[in-house]
Parts: structure tokens; C-alpha cells; sequence
């Protein structure tokens, strides 16, 4: 978008997002006469009101963390069967910690909520929520669920099975991901989904907190919490809930969401993988709901050029509105499928690249043994006396190859001399 329309839009925007309705019409109507800068502008302050309900409060139920105190939850307190070991997590409603079941000798994933927020009847209802739709999946890229339970103290629980990896999110600190391994990892979130909405259930918060890459190589899907189960849709005071840069225009905006929701956020991770950042960011809020709604991604990296089949499939799953996206997971796969050997191939030839170098640097290694090093040193010595050992151990430390190394020490020969010492050294055998 040309920078002198997105000043107009966030001047008009920042100028009306505290008045009402009628005051910020009235305002657009006198200061705006560009129809569809209008429209953009009023899409936009509906899109932060969606964002003003989402945002707060779903962070209502975390920022209790500030006041909710859990003083027995230490290492050895007992939740129903489970033994406590480890915090390793929190959720948007409560801590996750490392537990031991001590029936079936197993560890699990104890998510766990204080009885402040377990009281609240649609919190309760969510982790209910979380509970049937995984438990409906029985799929290797789906969390499986052991157990739902209450706390002694009025808290609730739910133990899911324990896995040793990190998070995509994690994963991602690190930078961007080879071509191959996102294709791999895609595909197994696009499994996942796809064996979710064939029971109805849209996940509708598919980030990468939210995808865990287990130790053994398969991709876990995590907390389906605000899932969308057999047409009964939670919201929390009418907004619903996700996080915002991952979330779709239609997510943004409040508007029925399909599956098409679920086909958007991962587009969003595809993309994150591929170039190590986000798609749309931005230090306001607004920047990222404009850019989400109206702008399309970067296209230009390198990575792109590369592999432009990438593009395409993107493009197709990031298209504004949701009817014109593609419209399953099984299509997501044949794409994945198709670009697959082609960044199979591009690894093979890194790793083709890799081995070229490692052998010269195994040439270079060869090169420069002891034996040669002291053969070296033995020949020197004619010409500059016992410092020639010395002189060898400061050059070889620095010189890639027997060449460089002979130039080195034959500066230290006199000018007359140099070109027969250097050509006697050359002939020294390795």
C-alpha cells in the first residue's frame, strides 16, 4: 500500500476510534470524501473493537496469574492421582505443569486451574470443551486426553499426555527453517486439522505456541480450548478468541467462521517457517488488523524465488475472503505433497554443497600433518636457524592450505633468496 494512504487511514482512525458510532461517521463524512478510504477506515475501528473484546478479555482469565496464588503446587503436591514435578507451561486459563501418574506410573501434561477462575461457568465450559473435542480425535498429530478432574480446593484439571520436544514457537527463536522440514511439519498439522474438521471441530487459534515438535519427529496439535464443536461456538461476552496476528479477516471482524479460519492460520505459520518472521506485524494493533484485512504478505524474499511453488500455495490460502480460499485440508496436503520433492531435492543439494566443503577442508587438514609440519621445519632451519619451527607453528594455525603457509614463511627469507627456498619447500613430499 502507498505510505501516504495508510498516514491518511491511521490519522482518520486514531481521530475516531473513541467516538460513538454516530460521532465517527459524522466525522468521516466531513473529513473524508474518498469513499473507499471510508470503508477501509470504519473496517478497520470494527476490526479493533473485535480486538478490544478479544484481547482483554482473554487476557482477563491469564492476568489472574497476578492475584491467583497456587501455594501447594510444588514439586511432590498430589492433584487427584498426579504428582506434581515441573511448571513447564502456561495456558490462557492456568498453569501446565509435568506430572507423574501415579496409578498408571506415567508422566502427563496437567493443565490446571485455580478454583478463582474454575468457578467461572464459561471457563469450566471451555476446558469441557477441550476435553470432547480432543477426546473425539484419534489421531497421531492430536494431544491425546487421559483424564478430567476436580481440585480439593474448588480448581479443575485436565491430563493430557506428556511430550518431550519444544514448540514451534520455540523452534522459531532460533530463525527461519529449511524448505524440507517445513513441508514435513506442515503436513502434519494439515493431517491433524483435517482429521478435526471431518468431526466438525475448527480449532480457530492455530499458532505456534500451540504446535509442539515432539523429540521423536511427530508434530503435536495443543489446546483446543476455544475449538468450535458440532455448531456450538464459544465466545466470552460475544468475542471470540484467538491470537491476533494468526487470526483470519473474517476471525478479526467476528463474522461466521469455517474451516477456512483454520486454513488461514496455518498459511500464517507456513509462512513464518519459511522466513523466520511474522507475516503482518507491527508495534500497534491497528498496523497488524489493517495489514491482515487489506495487505498482502512479502513476497520478495529470497526463499520465494526459490521456490515459487511456495507462493502459490500461499496465496491460495491466504486469499481475504474465505469463500475464495481453499476449502479443505485435503487440498493443503496435495499441495504440501507436490512441493515436497522439489525442497527434498534443495536439501540434497546443501547437503551435496556441505559434503564439497567438508572435503576441502579434509584436504586442507591433510595437507598440513605433523609429518609434513616437520619435514617443513627440518628444511627451514637451513635458511633461518631454530626459529623456523616457530615461525611454522604461527603460519599453520592461519593458512588454509601448503601454498599460503610457504608465501608465509619465505617472507622471512632474503629477497635473493626467496624464490629457490620457496620452490625447494614446494617440492618437500607430504
Amino acid at each position: 500500500m502507498d505510505v501516504s494512504r495508510w498516514n491518511q487511514i491511521q490519522e482518520l482512525f486514531e481521530a475516531i476510534a473513541d467516538l460513538s458510532t454516530e460521532e465517527q461517521r459524522a466525522y468521516l463524512d466531513i473529513h473524508c470524501q474518498d469513499n473507499e478510504l471510508k470503508k477501509e477506515v470504519l473496517q478497520l475501528v470494527q476490526a479493533d473493537e473485535h480486538v478490544d473484546d478479544i484481547l482483554p478479555k482473554q487476557y482477563d482469565i491469564a492476568s489472574a496469574e497476578a492475584t491467583l496464588v497456587l501455594p501447594k503446587m510444588h514439586p511432590g503436591v498430589m492433584v487427584g492421582p498426579y504428582k506434581i514435578i515441573r511448571k513447564i507451561g502456561e495456558g490462557g486459563m492456568g498453569w501446565v505443569y509435568k506430572a507423574e501418574d501415579t496409578r498408571l506410573e506415567r508422566y502427563v501434561a496437567l493443565k490446571c486451574l485455580a478454583p478463582e477462575v474454575a468457578t467461572d461457568e464459561r471457563v469450566r465450559f471451555r476446558l469441557m470443551q477441550e476435553a470432547k473435542a480432543i477426546s473425539r480425535l484419534d489421531h497421531p498429530n492430536v494431544c491425546v486426553i487421559h483424564d478430567v478432574g476436580a481440585m480439593s480446593d474448588g480448581g479443575m484439571y485436565i491430563a493430557m499426555q506428556y511430550y518431550s520436544g519444544e514448540t514451534l514457537e520455540n523452534a522459531l527463536t532460533k530463525g527461519a527453517l529449511a524448505p524440507d522440514q517445513v513441508v514435513r511439519i506442515a503436513k502434519q498439522i494439515a493431517y491433524g486439522l483435517q482429521a478435526a474438521h471431518q468431526r466438525d471441530i475448527i480449532h480457530r487459534d492455530i499458532k505456534p505456541a500451540n504446535i509442539l515438535l515432539s523429540e521423536d519427529g511427530i508434530v503435536k496439535i495443543l489446546d483446543f480450548g476455544i475449538a468450535k464443536l458440532s455448531g456450538v461456538d464459544i465466545t466470552l461476552g460475544g468475542a471470540r478468541m484467538g491470537t491476533l496476528r494468526y487470526m483470519s479477516p473474517e476471525q478479526l471482524q467476528g463474522r461466521d467462521m469455517g474451516l477456512q479460519t483454520d486454513v488461514w492460520s496455518v498459511a500464517t505459520l507456513i509462512y513464518e517457517m519459511l522466513t523466520g518472521r511474522e507475516m503482518f506485524d507491527g508495534e500497534k494493533s491497528s498496523t497488524v488488523l489493517h495489514a491482515v484485512m487489506h495487505e498482502e504478505p512479502d513476497y520478495s524474499l529470497a526463499v520465494f524465488q526459490e521456490y515459487p511453488l511456495f507462493k502459490r500455495l500461499l496465496t491460495a490460502m491466504l486469499h481475504k475472503k474465505p469463500e475464495k480460499r481453499l476449502d479443505s485440508m485435503g487440498k493443503v496436503l496435495q499441495w504440501l505433497t507436490t512441493i515436497q520433492p522439489i525442497a527434498q531435492a534443495g536439501a540434497k543439494n546443501r547437503a551435496r554443497q556441505d559434503q564439497r566443503i567438508e572435503s576441502q577442508e579434509a584436504v586442507v587438514k591433510e595437507e598440513l600433518t605433523d609429518l609434513y609440519l616437520l619435514r617443513l621445519a627440518a628444511a627451514l632451519t637451513a635458511h633461518v636457524g631454530p626459529a623456523a619451527p616457530k615461525l611454522i607453528q604461527r603460519y599453520a594455525s592461519t593458512s588454509d592450505n601448503r601454498e599460503i603457509l610457504i608465501n608465509s614463511l619465505v617472507g622471512h627469507i632474503k629477497p635473493q633468496y626467496r624464490q629457490i627456498v620457496s620452490q625447494q619447500l614446494k617440492e618437500i613430499a607430504l
